[in-house]
């Protein structure tokens, strides 16, 4: 059966402050490049889990979709803008979505959770400056149908919603420049702490919807 085509490569939406951005090359498990140490994992399943390993001797970094300790695929990226406790991975059981960092600025590369061809890119807050790359808080939240994206520069912060299937951007929000502490989705809400405190929005459409409901936690959901 063939694999959907997925719209990563199609056009974005107009006016949400994204832009199209070039990607890189891609490589697969025998190329050059050489794996190092783990920097992150993200569970999937009780067997699956997505893997963040550091390039040995350079800057980039390798994600890898593993069952148990087989290798399923592997493809080496640009630096990883995550974190252990601040993942930079957002999936669907068609799609991985992975925020990278490349000349001071914030991108979204995307790959085939079937074998991780390029599915496509995007640079985040094209309109504003360069991030912070050292910036605290979360910096992608997911439902498994949409990544949720913190874009955060000296004294500003971006949020921005990409569907997973399409590759399409839903919306984006200003934050304002408090700086970003905690961030959630919780049923049909994403919510951002930040400033005098929680605030949440519509997954869909990027609304205003108040004060969080509830505590959220995230579920997983197998491929």
């Amino acid at each position: 059966m063939a694999r959907p085509r997925l719209g990563w490569l199609g056009p974005i939406l107009v006016g949400i402050g994204l832009a199209v951005g070039a990607w890189g090359a891609w490589f697969m498990v025998h190329a050059r490049p050489v794996a190092g140490a783990e920097i992150d994992r993200i569970a999937i399943d009780d067997r699956h889990a997505l893997v963040v390993r550091e390039e040995a001797g350079g800057d980039r970094a390798f994600l890898e979709l593993r069952n148990d300790d087989t290798v399923v695929w592997q493809a080496l990226v640009p630096r990883y803008a995550g974190r252990r406790g601040a993942p930079g991975i957002a999936w669907s059981p068609t799609a991985v979505s992975v925020r990278v960092i490349r000349d001071g600025h914030a991108e979204l590369f995307a790959l085939s959770m079937h074998d991780a061809s390029k599915l496509g890119g995007m640079r985040l807050a094209p309109d504003h400056g360069p991030i912070a790359a050292a910036a605290d808080g979360p910096v992608t939240l997911t439902d498994h149908a949409r990544s949720y994206e913190i874009v955060a520069g000296p004294d500003w912060h971006q949020l921005v919603a990409i569907d997973l299937a399409s590759g399409h951007a839903l919306w984006a929000r200003e934050l304002g420049p408090a700086p970003v502490r905690a961030g959630g989705v919780s049923g049909e809400q994403v919510w951002i702490d930040q400033g005098a405190g929680p605030h949440g929005y519509a997954v869909r459409t990027g609304t205003d919807s108040g004060a969080p409901r509830t505590v959220p936690g995230e579920t997983h959901s197998p491929l």
